[in-house]
């Protein structure tokens, strides 16, 4: 699949799932993330932190459009795929990912 056509994933990472002085570390979560986390053919990811909370946790997009969330569920349908289950999948990725991670800082 081309990537004009798979769904694009902006996913903001909240600093405070890294704990107390997650901020400290953010940025360079986001790009381990990006690095390990792998999507399915059908999708892009792309990890930043969320410093403004004015914007949303997730935000979708398909070419240069921006998804509401019924088109959203509408894409994956027509892959077989259902959205939350879908978010759900990218939330224990992101949840291995930072487990990860922090062992990984731990140690060095």
């Amino acid at each position: 699949m081309s990537d004009d056509k798979r769904i694009k994933l902006l996913y903001r990472v909240e600093p405070g799932c890294l704990g107390p002085t997650g901020k400290d570390f953010i940025e360079g979560f986001c790009n381990f993330a990006n690095e390990k986390i792998k999507p399915p053919v059908y999708a892009l990811f792309s990890f930043v932190p969320r410093y403004d909370k004015s914007l949303p946790e997730r935000e979708y997009r398909v070419g240069n459009k921006n998804l509401s969330d019924q088109q959203v569920s509408a894409y994956l349908n027509r892959l077989e795929k259902d959205k939350n289950e879908f978010e759900e999948q990218i939330d224990e990725l992101l949840s291995h990912a930072i487990d990860s991670y922090l062992r990984r800082t731990n140690k060095a």
